[in-house]
């Protein structure tokens, strides 16, 4: 079997690929990488999510970690990924394993490694470890551990707390103060996820009534994937509603990813929370910078960075090409259409718990109720309408198949004149409606191709989406 190991690393079902012995194998890969790189003298937090047997699989990972002479550093309690990113900063790190799986379905579990940046991993470094396990599985390099308590004997494994070192971060990135001054009303899904014990205490502190859902542990994630998405956010939508609050908010199981409900109960899509908020970032904080978004996200927050004469990045899709933006181009704000974010001076990691709680300061700030917000931002600049299908496949050929029924567009597209194309990342095309486009790409993790489409043109969004259904179907 090959492990490939990529951005997010190597996810894979437990107990079928995702073993004992392949964990071993992995985690040795990295600290080869690690030592060809000189990478070993200040030490590697190792963390993990609460899915099913990820205690076992920690250990696992510091065992290997520790034969190889590396100190490992590892919080007792399942941990964010945004707060093993601050960690690696802080505590000026040589990286960091994750042991998660992030808002995959319960069966999953993975490991991610982030390096001495504290960003996702770039292609280098994952090519790097990916060549590193096939040696290690052809037996070229021997697998080397060390039981803990002689780790610990020898310097080389110590258990940490990054709660409080976490939470100044997030004060000198959000103005909790504020919030608390505010009075809101929030209801919280904390999807049985590891910002349990780290989103919930904040929430208690700043909010004037609350509720929190979901604070405990269950590796089944109540028996569904542990996404913020909007079927999984209807429960809190119909909670906020009935009960007349302010705001639902929500993330993922590695909580790197948010979710939002207004005060009527309404999903609000990662697309406009970024733009919601960069808005707020220079208006309501002064605050200065370009902001950054992947290729599949919407152009609406460039519309809000334009009125504040400032510029967009755009990149391929996947936050390690965002993350590095924060660290060196002095971004305010940089975000991705599934639900990740981070901003200026903060982490080069998705945190989905800043994200939330920088939903809560711009209600606060602008004293009104969320839904009004969005209505403010609709008439000031005005309305974009965007969607993303996800088109399953069964094998690499439908793959093919369907992805080049979208690669051979040429001359006109649902009505519409092809006004420009590019694979930057997939295949995009801009049209002749205002600020139309169309992007298909396939899916680096998933059986999927994902067609993303956006418009300010209502007619043309749904002539885009009918098309669309039409090719996959035709």
């Amino acid at each position: 079997m090959k492990i490939k190991f990529g951005t997010s690393g190597w996810r894979g079902i437990i107990a079928d690929d995702f073993t004992f012995e392949n964990v071993r194998c992995v985690a040795q890969a990295i600290a080869e990488h690690l030592k060809e790189r000189g990478e070993t003298d200040q030490g590697v937090i190792v963390a993990r999510d609460p899915r099913f047997m990820t205690e076992r699989f920690v250990t696992i990972v510091s065992e290997v970690l520790a034969g190889n002479g590396i100190k490992v550093y590892m919080p007792e309690a399942p941990t964010p990924t945004p707060v093993i990113s601050w960690a690696i900063l802080n505590r000026r790190l040589d990286g960091g394993v994750n042991i998660t799986a992030s808002h995959n379905s319960p069966e999953y579990c993975g490991v991610k490694f982030n390096p001495s940046s504290a960003g996702p991993a770039l292609p280098d470094v994952t090519s790097s470890i990916e060549k590193k396990i096939e040696q290690v599985m052809d037996g070229k390099i021997k697998v080397k551990t060390m039981p803990l308590k002689n780790a610990a004997n020898e310097g080389l494994f110590e258990i940490i707390d990054p709660h409080e070192e976490y939470y100044e971060k997030v004060r000198e990135t959000v103005d909790l103060e504020r919030i608390k001054q505010a009075g809101l009303t929030v209801v919280v899904d904390l999807m049985y996820s590891a910002s349990i014990g780290y989103l919930d205490p904040m929430i208690k502190e700043i909010a004037a009534e609350y509720e929190i859902l979901h604070d405990y542990r269950d590796p089944y994630f109540g028996g569904g994937r542990p996404e913020p998405d909007e079927s999984r956010m209807r429960m809190i939508g119909e909670v906020v509603k009935d009960r007349k609050w302010k705001v639902g908010l929500a993330v993922d199981g590695d909580s790197d990813r948010f979710g939002i409900v207004d005060d009527k109960g309404n999903f609000v899509k990662p697309n406009e929370v970024i733009a919601l908020l960069a808005d707020h970032l220079y208006r309501n904080k002064g605050l200065k910078g370009p902001v950054a978004r992947s290729i599949a996200t919407s152009h609406a927050v460039d519309k809000v960075a334009r009125e504040f004469g400032e510029d967009t990045i755009e990149t391929p899709v996947g936050f390690k090409f965002l993350g590095p933006l924060i660290m060196q181009n002095n971004v305010l704000i940089a975000g991705e259409e599934s639900g990740g974010l981070s901003v200026k001076d903060h982490t080069p990691e998705k945190d989905g718990i800043v994200a939330d709680l920088l939903v809560l300061e711009m209600i606060a700030y602008e004293g009104k109720n969320l839904s009004e917000i969005r209505e403010k931002f609709r008439e000031t600049y005005g309305e974009f309408f965007n969607t993303r299908i996800d088109l399953e496949v069964e094998s690499t050929t439908q793959k093919d198949e369907l992805m080049n029924k979208f690669r051979y567009i040429e001359g006109e597209f649902a009505g519409m004149n092809v006004t420009k194309r590019d694979e930057i990342d997939g295949v995009r095309y801009f049209l002749d409606a205002p600020n139309t486009w169309i992007l298909a790409r396939p899916s680096g993790t998933e059986p999927l191709i994902r067609v993303y489409i956006e418009s300010t043109d209502q007619r043309a969004f749904r002539n885009l989406i009918n098309t669309v259904k039409r090719m996959i179907t035709g």
